[in-house]
C-alpha cells in the first residue's frame, strides 16, 4: 500500500501541516493519527525544530561540520538517558543490531525501539543499548548506549549539522513537554475524549497514546482506506501503532468509528 499514492489520489498533495491535522490542495483537513509513525508525536509545528533549522540554515551550517549541535544532542539524549552517556547515529543499522542482538538476544530494530510515552519500552532502559525513536522526522536511526560498551559501538554516520540541531531540538521539546503538568480540560471535551477511546478499544488495543490494531491483518488495509476516507490518517503499517491524537474536539473521530462499528468495508 502506497501512503503518497491513497493520499494524493484522494486530496492531492498536502500544503500545510498544524498540530495532529494535516491540509490538502483540495481543501480537505485530513486528522492525522501516523504522524510519520510517531516521529511527529508531538504534533506538527508544535516544537522550535524549524526555527532551529531556519537558524543554521542562515549561518550555512547545513554541512557535515563539527558544531554545537553535536554537544546539543549528547545533552538531551544523557537528560532523557543518564545511564547510556554513548550515543550513536546511523544511515545504516547493520552493525547496531549485530551488538544489541549479542547484548539482548533481541534482534529487529522494532524489539530494540524506545518510544515516548510507550510504558512498554521504558524496560529497555535496564539494557545495556537500545534505539531512540526522536521526536523529528528523520530517517537517522539513534541508537544510546552504556559506558561499557564504549569499545563495541560501531561509529556513527556522518549526519549534517542541520539535522542533528533539529533532532537535538526536538528532544528538549520532549523534555519540556514531559515535565509540563497536564492541561486541564473542559466537561465536554473529556466526555468526547471519553467516548472517542471507548470506541478506539473496539479497533485497537491501547497503550497509553499508542494504538495497536485488534483486527485482522489481512483486513487492515480496507480499514484505513476508509479511515481515509472520512478524512482520518491511521498508520498505513499494520506493525507501526497509531497515535490517539490530542485535539480539541473527536466529533470526527467519534463518528468514523461508529460507522465503522455498524457497516461493512466497500473495499473487501
Amino acid at each position: 500500500m502506497n501512503l503518497y499514492e491513497e493520499i494524493k489520489s484522494r486530496y492531492g498533495n498536502i500544503k500545510r501541516t498544524r498540530g495532529f491535522y494535516l491540509y490538502t490542495e483540495k481543501n480537505v483537513r485530513l486528522l492525522d493519527m501516523y504522524l510519520d509513525g510517531g516521529r511527529a508525536i508531538l504534533g506538527r509545528k508544535n516544537n522550535k525544530a524549524a526555527l532551529i533549522i531556519k537558524q543554521f540554515t542562515d549561518k550555512g551550517l547545513y554541512s557535515f561540520l563539527p558544531t554545537s549541535a553535536d554537544y546539543n544532542l549528547q545533552k538531551a539524549l544523557n537528560a532523557l538517558f543518564p545511564e547510556h552517556t554513548e550515543i550513536g547515529l546511523y544511515t545504516c543499522d547493520r552493525e547496531v543490531l549485530e551488538l544489541m542482538q549479542e547484548e539482548t538476544g533481541k534482534k529487529t530494530y522494532t524489539e530494540n525501539l524506545w518510544k515516548p510515552f510507550l510504558p512498554s519500552s521504558e524496560s529497555l532502559k535496564s539494557r545495556n543499548c537500545f534505539f531512540v525513536q526522536p521526536p523529528f522526522c528523520t530517517s537517522i536511526k539513534i541508537a544510546v548506549f552504556k559506558k561499557e560498551l564504549s569499545l563495541k559501538i560501531p561509529p556513527s554516520s556522518f549526519v549534517s549539522a542541520l539535522e542533528k540541531a533539529a533532532i537535538a531540538r526536538s528532544f528538549f521539546d520532549l523534555i519540556k513537554f514531559i515535565d509540563m503538568p497536564q492541561k486541564k480540560t473542559t466537561a465536554s471535551t473529556e466526555k468526547q475524549y471519553n467516548k472517542a477511546k471507548e470506541l478506539c478499544g473496539s479497533f485497537w488495543k491501547i497503550e497509553n497514546i499508542y494504538l495497536f490494531p485488534k483486527i485482522k491483518e489481512t483486513e487492515y488495509e480496507c480499514f484505513f482506506k476508509a479511515a481515509l476516507d472520512a478524512h482520518i490518517l491511521i498508520s498505513p503499517n499494520f506493525n507501526t501503532p497509531s497515535i490517539f491524537p490530542d485535539i480539541k474536539t473527536y466529533s470526527e473521530l467519534i463518528s468514523f468509528l461508529k460507522f465503522k462499528n455498524k457497516g461493512e468495508c466497500q473495499y473487501e
